[in-house]
């Protein structure tokens, strides 16, 4: 071995050594850089019913006709929403709180929670049937573009199977 080729080496491994200590920076920086991105912006917030009716009905292409169906669609669909959680929430309400008792019914908490699912059921049954009629209006383009937009939850906030 030569004073050279000891030299060479150890030049070679201070390169290498910089080089991981670098990279190992840069990374470092850009998780930082990254956590501190997530924190400043936050989760996006929620679209509401008429947030999302609004963001769907320019997607159509609406001719005027279409336009107050759909206006009278969205006036279906916000009031039924309305109307099944002010018909829900009481029930629910009484289930949770009948649950936080030492000495719950078991039976009463089933059956404030299975007549909140009925009601819900049954208002969901009343938005498949506007729905329905709402589509029936629309070009088969349209309508295909429409059930798109409606199965798509933003930030995935539901599942993909749900009403619109």
């Amino acid at each position: 071995m030569t004073v050279a080729s000891v030299t060479l080496r150890q030049s070679t491994r201070q390169h290498l050594l910089w080089a991981v200590l670098i990279l190992s920076l840069a990374l470092n920086l850009c998780f930082v850089a990254g956590a501190l991105w997530i924190r400043v912006q936050g989760p996006p917030i929620p679209m509401s019913q008429q947030q999302r009716l609004q963001q769907i009905e320019p997607q159509l292409a609406l001719d005027p006709q279409q336009k107050a169906a759909f206006d009278q669609y969205a006036g279906i669909v916000l009031s039924r929403m309305q109307s099944m959680h002010e018909a829900i929430e009481p029930l629910l309400g009484n289930a949770w709180s009948e649950l936080a008792k030492p000495d719950a019914d078991d039976a009463k908490i089933m059956q404030l929670f299975d007549q909140a699912g009925e009601q819900r059921r049954a208002f969901r049954r009343e938005l498949v049937n506007a729905t329905f009629s709402f589509l029936a209006k629309l070009s088969p383009e349209q309508r295909a573009k429409f059930v798109e937009l409606a199965r798509q939850r933003p930030w995935g906030k539901r599942h993909q199977d749900g009403a619109p």
